[in-house]
């Protein structure tokens, strides 16, 4: 017996021994590739310090620490942080082919679209089947696509503007990031699924509702602790998630989602051939990936119709990314951009200037033509995203070990991105905390390094649909602008609060008043 338990008590002495050996070796990464990094607790890493604060903040303090990169462990995973402009561009764009994954997504988020039998989109598309489905798509937010699309947009602006009239006779502040989150949602249902609901006017629907309650169970400490299971538990994890696909709300509304978009991509194919004949064809960016179709490829003698052309499950995939990436970070915009003239009235005039003026140099031009001819909108715009860009990080994953300016990244380290700290760094921008949209006139961007703004990643991997998402904000603002005017009320936060995850937000809301010209 006592010669079973000393067996029993050697092994389990031997299994702490390596264990404890591949914790030791894990936590060298860093130290053996010469990157700072914070003390570590065993088996969390640094996932403790993460869970107690926002990532941006924790960027903060070891960047202030440890200079442009420093990296840590969420378990044994690596992770490492570059606020180096040089670094940044060899990672996002002269090395693009060693880190063509933006991040790893989610065990849950797996389950989920398996579930429905639904595609990873275009966010977590890997390899060489995302650089097919960005060869088919990217023509879709060509100029003349997105005028296609124009329309739709058109229509809910004018719905938006009713409501402002509203507000305005009123004559009391409204929490303007509401109200433009009703606006995008409306819009965006509009154009990825061809569902017209007047959200702004109240009306709702079950895609309406899926939209809203998106993402509302994860969180950056959500991530935290799936790196960490994943690290030791993987098998666990995949357990959990599978259990959580079913239970969570997130999983009720990415099946509304799939079905409602399965559901219209059904009845349009039925009735193609009616709607081409009579000409009742939408245009909207569920038809456009419909009939997406990517020309021959050269290099590809093999290249046949099947691998020109998107399936359903990849079409629904890319409508939910477009959703997921459309709404939340468009309504931030022109709230924050709102926000910021209300603040400075003096440069809310100058752009009312410049659009009166171009009205009045053009008989007649159309919205879309307006809102991409107006200089000074492009520049207000540009320095509202700088100083709020509606993802405070990015990230790359690397798929083959590399160096970059000196510094070795390893085969499936994830490279962070701070995105909202080089954005506000004095040494790239004079007091950059104040507005000053003349940053970005021709003289204001003369030699400025172009990596130290990225308010939608840069390279290959940046966000495709910037374009749609910069059309629908610029047309939103002129036509409220040619009406009304945004002001500062006794409710209006200066400074705002705000929270800060994958997006970032008004933690109160942003109060303004709509006054009539």
């Amino acid at each position: 017996m006592m010669g079973f338990l000393g067996i029993l008590l050697l092994l389990i002495t031997l299994l702490l021994i390596y264990c404890c050996y591949r914790l030791y070796h894990a936590y060298g990464v860093l130290k053996r590739l010469g990157i700072p990094h914070p003390p570590v607790t065993p088996l969390m890493g640094n996932g403790i310090e993460l869970l107690k604060m926002p990532s941006t903040d924790f960027q903060e303090k070891w960047l202030a620490k440890s200079g442009k990169v420093f990296g840590y462990y969420i378990g044994t995973k690596v992770d490492i942080v570059v606020a180096d402009l040089d670094i940044l561009k060899e990672i996002m764009i002269k090395q693009s082919n060693k880190f063509v994954n933006v991040d790893r997504q989610p065990q849950i988020m797996i389950e989920i679209r398996r579930n429905n039998n639904m595609g990873p989109g275009l966010l977590f598309e890997e390899g060489e089947e995302w650089k097919r489905i960005r060869r088919i798509i990217t023509p879709t937010f060509s100029s003349k696509k997105l005028k296609l699309m124009m329309p739709l947009v058109d229509k809910s602006i004018s719905s938006l503007c009713s409501v402002l009239e509203d507000i305005n006779k009123k004559e009391q502040s409204v929490n303007v990031h509401i109200i433009y989150a009703q606006f995008t949602l409306e819009t965006i249902l509009a154009v990825a699924f061809g569902s017209e609901v007047n959200v702004l006017k109240g009306e709702g629907s079950a895609l309406s509702e899926a939209a809203n309650g998106f993402f509302t169970d994860l969180n950056e400490s959500f991530l935290v602790w799936e790196d960490i299971f994943n690290c030791y538990f993987p098998t666990l994890l995949r357990f959990l998630s599978v259990i959580g696909a079913r239970m969570l709300s997130l999983g009720k509304h990415m099946k509304v989602v799939n079905d409602t978009s399965l559901s219209i991509i059904k009845s349009r194919r039925e009735h193609q051939m009616e709607q081409s004949h009579n000409g009742n064809k939408r245009e909207d960016f569920l038809q456009l990936l419909m009939d997406a179709e990517a020309p021959d490829d050269p290099e590809n003698e093999s290249s046949n119709k099947a691998s020109r052309v998107l399936t359903d499950k990849q079409i629904v995939g890319l409508c939910l990314d477009f959703m997921i990436a459309g709404q939340e970070t468009t309504s931030s915009l022109l709230a924050f951009t709102s926000y910021l003239l209300a603040i400075n009235p003096q440069e809310q005039e100058q752009l009312c200037q410049a659009i009166d003026d171009y009205y009045q140099e053009n008989e007649n031009p159309s919205l879309y033509d307006a809102s991409q001819s107006i200089p000074y909108l492009d520049w207000v715009i540009q320095e509202a995203l700088r100083i709020y860009p509606p993802a405070p990080t990015t990230s790359r994953l690397c798929n083959e070990t590399c160096t970059a300016n000196g510094i070795t990244i390893p085969n499936g380290c994830r490279i962070i991105i701070p995105i909202l700290k080089i954005h506000m760094s004095p040494e790239y921008w004079d007091q950059p905390e104040v507005f000053n949209p003349k940053r970005f006139s021709p003289e204001g961007k003369e030699g400025r390094n172009p990596q130290a703004y990225i308010p939608f990643g840069s390279g290959p991997r940046s966000c495709i649909g910037m374009r749609f998402a910069l059309m629908e904000a610029k047309a939103c603002l002129v036509s409220i602008l040619r009406k009304y005017r945004f002001e500062r009320s006794p409710d209006t936060q200066v400074p705002l609060k705000m929270v800060v995850g994958f997006t970032q937000f008004p933690k109160d809301g942003i109060y303004l008043k709509i006054a009539k010209v």
